[in-house]
């Protein structure tokens, strides 16, 4: 039986981690916390958030007529054509803010969100050649290790770059000042597509004869994989809505400003590469399942902060902040890459690219479609509050309530997912909390944290 330690990384993951790390830092500028914040300086309403938030997942859609030509055109040439092209809307990006001051606020948001557009059309059909590519490069024994370094290095990307944006940001969030942060996203883009350039390619698997009707309905049936997509249909509607409400909840309700709503986002991707630094031994050793579970309840415990939080239950201050972020960086640390590790398993290898395309699909539709239906719920209950003893119902402690419902009936369903090899849940939870702390220290002691 091959061993995980039997197993070595491929020559060239390095540049795959490079890769991630600067590719990280263009996105997190143009798709995270620093875009939001410059529509909402424009004075974006709780929809307008909402479809911002939404592109990137929504147009993941046209992974699927894509998929078609990934192996014909061959991985490597077809996802670094189209991150060249998504390249070229970030520079547009930056010119934006330093456009005449006669050009109103209405007349650059709509710029910005046709750029944001081009920028996510291109990324959706290029991207659905990566996740094929890496699944055939990778060994299936490591491929828990690999996800969660790839993870950790965009987790920690993610922080340096918000750290790195909080700080700009201490010296005055002029129009000027954003037209650099966008243009720092392109110089990194540029950046990441050497590395991109380096990853070696693999021959893809022989594909359907060309003309033959892709049995989508047929692949989505598929006992295993039905039930995959079912449970991500759930549990992505809870973040979909999370993503949208917290950065109006910091700024409208406490008055926070840009650069200190930043540093408080930083924490999250903090706290995800330090999960994913042992969570990678862990999945490999037990399963994408239990993972997941543990995932379902870290994220309800979240939402409940957070509602507490907005219905003055919790105050504000840096622990309670801390409990917040922390939990969510846990979260989706397990939610990301048990999720993606069990997708690769469960599908067969003949129409692979297919198979992920479709699974990126549903996952990008429920994050693409709900972000704009809880920023017109958000929008609907302004102003609406009621007190109720110590809690305060409002628009932010309903709709995170409804967050915390959603990831628990996620958590009922994920007892239907499949995967023979998994842990039970008695098993996992004595190699979370004992084993695995042992070995993450001798590791350390033996000045080797990423054997």
């Amino acid at each position: 039986m091959t061993t995980e330690n039997s197993v070595k990384m491929p020559h060239g993951v390095e540049n795959a981690y490079a890769f991630q790390i600067f590719n990280t830092i263009s996105f997190a500028i143009v798709l995270t916390t620093p875009m939001l914040l410059y529509f909402k300086g424009l004075g974006a309403s709780g929809t307008v958030l909402g479809i911002v938030t939404a592109l990137p997942a929504l147009l993941n859609i046209l992974q699927m007529p894509a998929a078609r030509f990934v192996e014909q055109v061959g991985y490597r040439a077809f996802v670094l054509r189209g991150w060249s092209l998504r390249s070229l809307f970030v520079l547009g990006m930056a010119m934006v803010p330093v456009l005449p001051a006669a050009i109103d606020p209405a007349t650059r948001m709509a710029l910005m969100l046709f750029l944001l557009f081009a920028y996510n059309t291109s990324r959706g059909i290029s991207v659905c050649g990566y996740l094929p590519w890496i699944t055939q490069w990778i060994p299936e024994a490591v491929r828990g290790r690999y996800l969660s370094r790839d993870q950790m290095c965009s987790a920690v990307a993610t922080v340096a770059t918000l750290l790195a944006a909080a700080g700009y940001f201490g010296y005055g969030t002029s129009e000027h000042a954003f037209s650099v942060l966008f243009a720092a996203s392109f110089v990194t883009a540029i950046i990441s597509l050497l590395f991109l350039q380096r990853i070696p390619d693999v021959v893809p698997p022989p594909r359907e004869r060309s003309g033959e009707r892709v049995p989508w309905k047929e692949m989505a049936l598929y006992p295993p994989f039905f039930r995959l997509l079912v449970y991500n249909a759930i549990i992505f509607a809870a973040p979909a809505g999370g993503s949208v409400f917290w950065v109006p909840c910091l700024r409208d309700q406490f008055q926070l400003s840009d650069a200190k709503i930043l540093v408080i986002g930083a924490i999250t991707p903090a706290v995800t590469a330090a999960s994913l630094f042992w969570l990678g031994h862990v999945v490999d050793r037990v399963g994408s399942r239990p993972v997941l579970a543990l995932a379902n309840v870290t994220l309800a415990a979240h939402f409940l902060s957070w509602g507490s939080l907005g219905a003055g239950l919790l105050p504000l201050a840096w622990w309670s902040l801390l409990f917040i972020q922390s939990t969510a960086g846990l979260a989706l640390a397990a939610l990301n890459l048990a999720n993606q590790r069990l997708a690769m398993s469960i599908v067969p290898v003949m129409g692979r690219s297919h198979f992920l395309a479709l699974f990126s699909v549903v996952n990008g539709l429920t994050l693409g479609v709900l972000p704009v239906a809880w920023g017109v719920a958000f929008d609907s209950l302004a102003g609406w509050h009621m007190k109720w003893n110590r809690w305060e119902w409002n628009h932010f402690s309903a709709l995170y309530l409804v967050l915390v419902l959603t990831a628990l009936a996620a958590q009922v369903w994920h007892r239907r997912l499949t995967e023979p090899r998994a842990m039970t849940t008695e098993a996992f939870l004595n190699e979370l909390f004992l084993r695995t702390p042992a070995r993450a220290l001798s590791r350390l002691l033996a000045r080797r944290p990423f054997s």
